[in-house]
C-alpha cells in the first residue's frame, strides 16, 4: 500500500520509526551474546561490566542511555554511545524503506535484510564474524519473496531468473577477481563471509546495481582505512601497518546494500540516461 494521506503516512512512519528503535536494541543486544558465546534466548539483558540484571527503565531505547548519564546506573561504568547508535540508525533505516517502499511486502523483505545487515556488521566489527546464519536468513528471506511475488503475478519467471542468475554471477566473478588478488598480493584480499555476502547483494538487486554496489562498498571501505590511518598517525601508530591489517569489510557492503536499496534503481537509471 503506497503511502498517500499525510496524516497516515505520519503515523505509519513514527510506529515504524518506535520499531526500529526496539529492534536496535534487541539487535545490539543479540549481536554482543553472539560474539561472547552467550544465547539470546536465555538470561536477562545485564550490564556487560558489572553484570547486574538490567532492569525495564535500563531497556528503553536511547532514552535509558541518556537518563543514566550515558553509565551504568549500578557500577558508574560508561556504556557506549554504540547503543543508542545502533537504535537511531536501525529506526533510519527502517523508516527510509517504508518511505520509499510503503506498506508492502518488499517493504518487509528490505526490513529484515536490513536487520540481517546490521546485525552481521556488529559481529564483524567486534569479532571480524560474519555468522553463515545471516546468510542464510537473508537468502531464504529473498527466495520467499521471490516465490510469492511469482504466485502472486508481482513477477514473471524471466525477472526471478534473472535475480538468481545474478547472484552466481557477483559471486563467481569476485571471486575469480579475489583468488587472482590474493596469488599477486601473496595474502588474503577479501574473506569468505565478505564474498558470501555480496552473493546475497546479487540475489537482491541484480548485477546492474551491483555493480553500482561493489564500487560504493570498495569507496566506503578504502575510506574507512585511511580515517583509521589517519587516527594511528595521531596516536603514534605505525599507519601504514593499520593500513595492512585485517579491517572488517562487512560493514561497508552493508551500508553500500542499504544505499542500493534506496537509491539504486535511481542511480541507474540515471546514469543510463547519460549514455542515451
Amino acid at each position: 500500500m503506497a503511502l498517500t494521506d499525510p496524516i497516515v503516512t505520519a503515523y505509519v512512519l513514527v510506529v515504524t520509526a518506535i520499531f526500529g528503535l526496539v529492534m536496535g536494541s534487541f539487535i545490539n543486544c543479540w549481536a554482543w551474546r553472539f560474539t561472547h558465546g552467550e544465547s539470546v534466548l536465555k538470561g536477562r539483558s545485564h550490564c556487560a561490566t558489572c553484570n547486574h540484571e538490567l532492569g525495564a527503565r535500563d531497556l528503553v531505547p536511547v532514552f535509558s542511555w541518556l537518563a543514566s548519564g550515558r553509565k551504568c546506573r549500578y557500577c558508574g561504568e560508561p556504556v557506549s554511545a554504540r547503543y543508542p547508535a545502533t537504535e537511531v540508525i536501525c529506526a533510519l533505516v527502517f523508516v527510509l524503506i517504508v518511505a520509499k517502499y510503503g506498506l508492502t511486502l518488499e517493504a518487509l523483505e528490505l526490513i529484515v535484510f536490513a536487520g540481517v545487515l546490521l546485525f552481521l556488521s556488529l559481529t564483524d566489527l567486534d569479532e571480524r564474524i560474519i555468522p553463515n546464519g545471516c546468510i542464510v536468513v537473508a537468502l531464504v528471506v529473498r527466495a520467499a519473496y521471490l516465490a510469492i511475488a511469482l504466485a502472486m503475478g508481482w513477477m514473471n519467471s524471466g525477472q526471478v531468473l534473472y535475480y538468481v542468475v545474478s547472484a552466481f554471477a557477483v559471486g563467481i566473478a569476485l571471486l575469480v577477481i579475489v583468488l587472482i588478488a590474493d596469488k599477486v598480493f601473496g595474502r588474503e584480499s577479501m574473506g569468505g563471509g565478505d564474498l558470501k555476502l555480496y552473493f546475497v547483494a546479487g540475489f537482491y538487486f541484480g548485477w546492474q546495481q551491483c555493480l553500482f554496489l561493489v564500487i560504493l562498498s570498495c569507496v566506503i571501505g578504502i575510506v574507512v582505512a585511511l580515517v583509521g590511518a589517519g587516527k594511528a598517525a595521531d596516536e603514534g601508530e605505525d599507519s601504514e601497518g593499520t593500513l595492512h591489517r585485517a579491517i572488517p569489510f562487512g560493514p561497508s557492503i552493508a551500508v553500500a546494500c542499504v544505499i542500493t536499496m534506496l537509491v539504486g534503481d535511481s542511480f541507474i537509471s540515471w546514469y543510463l540516461s547519460l549514455l542515451g
